[in-house]
């Protein structure tokens, strides 16, 4: 595989990690290091029909519904497009035996209901995320929309899973005729793409989209094709929603649609370049933050990402990504992102008897609607939001607490596991497990 490009001599960006020096060692990248070749320790395949254990100690978020994803889940990318080969760090990855704590998903055990996501808690829920109330989305960079086959554009204004959930195939007939076309457009787009010819390889890309909107792998080339073209504020509005959605690509999925490494390096310097130049352009932190994560280098991206939430507040989303970023070092540290300012935090309490929990609770977030949640002695629960448009959303079914305080809900294709806490006027704190490290969570009072 082609090496990546290296940062030590740029400016302002300083001397990266050396791939030797990350735990195992070797020349290789990490994701293609020597492992030992141990039964039943391989990188799981995570398909649509895949069965999450509700009985697990340390849980995902995770959902199986085929329509909270759209159709193709990005998960199952591989068994469409050869030419992906991977998220960031595969999207899942091998227990601590090879890594250390803390480092980009890991297995706590080889099975699959006991894996911890790495990243944003949309990774793992699709578009339940935002569907049930727990987190929101606002896209503080504007893009050009996409003009759509049948159906409404694509602004970028909703996360990419939304977008997906929203525009899935009436009939598997109709999918295969718009995957079929898209695909034609798609490989016409990659082919002008390794030519360089990346005003046509546009063209093409955006007929793919119109066939299939919600097709993450489309708008993250798109996002490529735009960097290359140094479209740096129209690239970063379209990685936007799809970062709240999945992990992007890993190095080798992005490098082989080049005709040669030496093309993205001339890019990449161009941003860095004109970041540099323009210290208070928040898309281009953005994007440059993307870049380096795509290139695995940690450091580098956290401070870009960093540096774009300092510019702009509003975006929540490179906050997270920050976070992230400093607390998947090799050193297994916490980033600091996002941290400078400070709030008065209650008193957390453990969760004692079951009968602290047990109720109905009431989430108030003013603008952004309200959530219900209501947990019975017989052990089931019903989760209800209500926001400012659309029909109420409701999720049932059992509910279990296990140890360390997570609180799982377990519908029929779904999952929510969360850290549960009360504090002193007795308030139910609720913290989604596998999400950033800054994510606040909700707040439930005693309906």
């Amino acid at each position: 595989m082609p090496s990546r490009p290296n940062f030590g001599d740029r400016p302002g960006v300083g001397d990266r990690p050396g791939i030797g020096d990350r735990p195992g060692g070797g020349s290789k990248p990490w994701w293609e290091e020597n492992r030992p070749n141990l039964p039943g320790r391989g990188d799981v395949n995570i398909s649509i029909d895949t069965s999450i254990n509700k009985n697990f100690k340390n849980s995902i978020n995770w959902s199986t519904n085929r329509s909270n994803w759209g159709y193709n889940p990005w998960w199952n990318r591989p068994a469409h497009y050869p030419w992906y080969g991977g998220s960031w760090h595969c999207g899942w990855r091998r227990p601590p035996l090879y890594y250390p704590p803390r480092w980009p998903g890991y297995y706590l055990r080889p099975s699959a209901g006991e894996v911890i996501a790495w990243g944003l808690v949309g990774w793992g829920l699709g578009n339940l995320i935002f569907d049930c109330g727990y987190s929101h989305y606002h896209n503080p960079y504007p893009v050009q929309p996409v003009v759509v086959s049948s159906g409404p554009a694509v602004t970028y204004s909703q996360p990419i899973t939304v977008v997906a959930a929203e525009t899935t195939p009436p009939g598997e007939e109709v999918a295969t005729v718009q995957a079929t076309k898209a695909e034609l457009s798609m490989n016409e787009s990659l082919a002008s793409f390794k030519k360089g010819e990346y005003l046509t390889a546009l063209e093409g890309v955006n007929l793919a989209i119109a066939e299939s909107p919600g097709d993450g792998a489309f708008h993250e080339y798109r996002a490529l094709i735009l960097f290359a073209l140094a479209q740096y504020g129209e690239a970063a509005g379209v990685l936007h929603p799809l970062l709240v959605s999945s992990p992007g690509w890993d190095w080798s999925t992005m490098i082989q649609l080049y005709g040669n490494t030496d093309d993205y390096t001339a890019q990449l310097r161009k941003l860095e370049d004109y970041t540099k130049a323009n210290s208070e352009s928040a898309p281009s932190q953005f994007l440059l933050g993307y870049h380096y994560m795509v290139c695995t280098y940690l450091d580098q991206a956290e401070t870009a990402f960093a540096k774009a939430a300092e510019l702009m507040p509003a975006d929540k989303v490179a906050s997270q990504m920050a976070a992230l970023a400093g607390a998947s070092t090799s050193s297994g540290e916490e980033g600091t992102a996002g941290t400078e300012e400070t709030t008065e935090t209650p008193e957390l309490q453990s969760i004692t008897e079951l009968d602290q929990i047990l109720g109905s609770w009431e989430s108030d977030n003013g603008e952004n609607g309200v959530v219900t949640l209501s947990l019975t002695e017989a052990g089931t629960f019903t989760w209800t939001f209500k926001g400012k448009e659309g029909d109420p959303f409701e999720l049932a079914g059992a509910f279990n607490l296990g140890q360390a305080n997570v609180l799982t809900l377990d519908a029929d294709d779904s999952q929510m596991a969360a850290t549960v806490a009360v504090d002193a006027d007795g308030n139910l704190n609720f913290i989604l497990a596998g999400g950033p490290p800054d994510d606040p969570g909700l707040q439930f009072k005693k309906g």
